[in-house]
Formats: C-alpha cells, sequence, structure tokens
C-alpha cells in the first residue's frame, strides 16, 4: 500500500502502457536510453519482451505479472473506465500469493473480476491496435 513500483513489472503498468504504446518503436521510445529495473528473474527488460506483453495485454483485455515485481506474488489487472469508453482512467488488480492462488487461478477468474467492476468495466475488446504500412 502506497509503494511505487515500476510499470513495466506491474500488471497495473502493463495494462494502461498497452493502452498507450502501441508499437515496438513507441515503447522503445518510452524506455528511452535508461535500462528497465529488473525485480526479480521473470521481470521484462527488454523494449521487445515488454512490447509482446502489451500486445497480449491488448488482445486479452487484462494484463498479468507472474512474479515480476515481486518473487511470490502474481497479479491481474483491468482497465477501469471511469470517465471514458475508449481509454481507461485506472485499473484495478487482484494479488495473490503464488503459492496459494496460481496465476491461472486469476485468469480463470477474469470474467468474475470484470463482473465486479460493472459500468466501469467496458465489455472486452481489443483495444488501439498499431496501423501496418
Amino acid at each position: 500500500m502506497g509503494g511505487r513500483n515500476p510499470a513495466h513489472a506491474t500488471s497495473v503498468g502493463k495494462v494502461l502502457l498497452a493502452h498507450e504504446l502501441d508499437t515496438l518503436d513507441a515503447v522503445r521510445q518510452w524506455i528511452g536510453g535508461a535500462p528497465l529495473e529488473r525485480r526479480t528473474p521473470q521481470t521484462l527488460c527488454t523494449a521487445e519482451e515488454l512490447h509482446r506483453a502489451l500486445e497480449a495485454t491488448r488482445q486479452r483485455g487484462y494484463a498479468v505479472d507472474d512474479q515480476e515485481n515481486e518473487t511470490g506474488v502474481n497479479c491481474l489487472a483491468l482497465p477501469v473506465y471511469a470517465t471514458s469508453p475508449a481509454a481507461p482512467s485506472g485499473a484495478v488488480s487482484v494479488s495473490a500469493l503464488t503459492y496459494r492462488t496460481p496465476l491461472r487461478s486469476l485468469v480463470d477468474a477474469v470474467e468474475e473480476i470484470r463482473a465486479a467492476l460493472g459500468p466501469l468495466s467496458a465489455p472486452h475488446r481489443p483495444v488501439r491496435t498499431p496501423r501496418t504500412p
């Protein structure tokens, strides 16, 4: 509670980044010249890895953190559309200790989590996808 974590290592960060960084070039520009912080052995630390994760997030409509921010903790996040149906105003995440609730259990519960958000949850639909020339 109240802590700060790097966006690339959290499901909330990735679900929000997925709506903003829709190309590999955009991810590279966001990263800039500084390396991405490695929080655990699972942390995505290259532009290519993060880009693939953001693409998967856009397709699924939710993001996951598979022990990428903290060893022994996984997380699933969904975007929240409180102010616009097109862009998330925030996100809601559900975190769990991996030994009690494996990531697969969180993924299996995604529709229940979405239902709990009610009108704040946009129907699952792919988000912006990059244009191809």
